[in-house]
């Protein structure tokens, strides 16, 4: 099993962008040492209360600058609002500078305001998605490119740097919509869920349904991973780990109802409580409760990375994140080790 930290920076009353950025580095750098292996970096727009990252693959530069072994990957990359040949640049010298730690995780994303604010049509989103990743993934394999799509063309393209992991850094598709799991089953790439946006039964309905369509199109299953969105919190005792992650998802919850212009994310909200992310959703609370936890996700999901959400409404100190991050890493994740 492995392990990764999730970030979308959400920034409230009295923070600072510098001063949240400041705290992500550092808790990415101290996951590197303590053992994580991955680091995934959310793009967001427009919503400094949600998030002040718009470009996750600046801040993943900057901290292949400063870690040494952790992979760094967007969780996600919106890839319908960007010119494919742009973002698969990008990810290359990425990959370049973090000496093969990349990973390119992409979605279609669902917020109108993402899509009006970019001035793109929010229902050519399928289409561009599977174009443009169709695009990105011939520029780096091919060493010169001629493209004629519906929405991208190329003609006699050298894309350079290419990346150094080959033919490219590996592929994890966002499905939080019943239609995209078959979709990423038949494109056979990895695959990132998150039940507190689509539900346990949504995530498990939906797993079955990519993993058959991994299978009707001749897929490797061990090829690929299964990677599993959850709020952590870890303290020396339940109690004061309910206690104190309570702040920080509220801040949460109270967020997405107030983004009114997000039907999804505002009706998911209305439907979420912290006591049912306590109960169903997350796994908080002393180490045993938090491994107790996630082996029940693990025989539910079947997944082979768990993608910690350490502070989810953004709410908790540098410290607290760190405390947190440190009895996960001494206390819960030995019990997962093979």
């Amino acid at each position: 099993m492995e392990f990764g930290v999730f970030y979308q920076i959400p920034c409230n009353e009295g923070q600072t962008p510098a001063d949240r950025y400041a705290d992500v580095m550092a808790q990415v750098q101290l996951a590197d040492k303590l053992g994580y292996d991955m680091a995934w970096l959310a793009e967001l727009h427009f919503a400094r209360r949600f998030s002040v990252m718009p470009a996750p693959l600046l801040m993943a530069s900057a901290l292949s600058q400063t870690t040494e072994r952790i992979m760094l990957g967007t969780a996600v990359n919106l890839l319908p609002l960007h010119h494919p040949l742009r973002i698969a640049e990008e990810v290359a010298t990425l990959d370049v500078l973090s000496g093969g730690r990349a990973v390119f995780g992409i979605g279609r994303g669902s917020n109108p305001n993402h899509y009006r604010g970019y001035g793109i049509p929010i229902e050519e989103r399928n289409d561009r998605f599977v174009e443009g990743l169709d695009l990105a993934l011939r520029a780096w394999k091919e060493d010169v490119l001629d493209y004629n799509g519906q929405y991208y063309q190329a003609e006699g393209i050298r894309l350079e740097p290419k990346p150094v992991q080959q033919p490219h850094p590996p592929v994890y598709i966002a499905s939080n919509g019943a239609d995209t799991f078959p979709l990423v089953g038949s494109l056979g790439h990895s695959i990132l869920v998150t039940p507190l946006i689509i539900t346990v039964q949504g995530v498990s309905d939906g797993l079955a349904h990519y993993r058959d369509t991994l299978a009707e199109h001749g897929h490797d299953q061990s090829a690929v991973k299964v990677v599993v969105n959850v709020p952590v919190y870890v303290g020396e005792t339940s109690a004061a780990a309910k206690t104190g992650f309570a702040p920080t998802v509220n801040n949460y919850l109270d967020t997405l109802r107030s983004m009114q212009n997000n039907s999804r994310g505002s009706s998911r909200a209305s439907q979420l409580t912290y006591e049912g992310i306590y109960d169903e959703l997350g796994a908080i609370g002393d180490p045993q409760r938090v491994t107790e936890r996630l082996k029940q996700f693990q025989e539910l999901y079947q997944p082979q990375e768990f993608m910690c959400w350490f502070n989810i409404g953004g709410m908790l100190s540098n410290e607290e994140v760190g405390r947190s991050m440190r009895l996960f890493a001494d206390e819960v994740m030995p019990h997962f080790q093979d």
